[in-house]
């Protein structure tokens, strides 16, 4: 038996806006360099991909993309300090509790273990 643990950030009103799919956005802008090919290898529409960008963005009050116009060979797009702190933060949230999930079911399921 596993435990999966999938930590959403919500904002004072209920509304989701940073989760494990706009971390991997963010991984995928840093991987490739650009919004439209994160999006791409996320099998992700590129409008949607940056309404979401566009969204934590306005909730957390910077921006998370530094996006550059396109010339003959595109644009490109880099993360912000900001974003590579945020998500290292998160990260460290969803590791944390995600290890708090697994150990609490092994005293709740595992045989011989008592509940505590």
């Amino acid at each position: 038996m596993k435990t999966k643990v999938r930590v959403t950030l919500m904002t004072d009103e209920n509304e989701r806006f940073y989760g494990p799919g706009v971390q991997d956005l963010l991984l995928g802008i840093r991987e490739h360099g650009s919004v439209k090919d994160a999006c791409a290898a996320m099998d992700l529409s590129y409008s949607k991909g940056r309404r979401i960008l566009k969204h934590a963005e306005a909730v957390l009050g910077y921006p998370l993309v530094v996006r550059r116009q396109g010339g003959e060979k595109g644009g490109s797009a880099t993360l912000t300090p900001e974003a590579e702190d945020f998500m290292e933060r998160y990260r460290h949230l969803s590791e944390s509790v995600s290890e708090y999930a697994m150990n609490r079911r092994r005293q709740l399921f595992d045989p011989g273990e008592t509940l505590v």
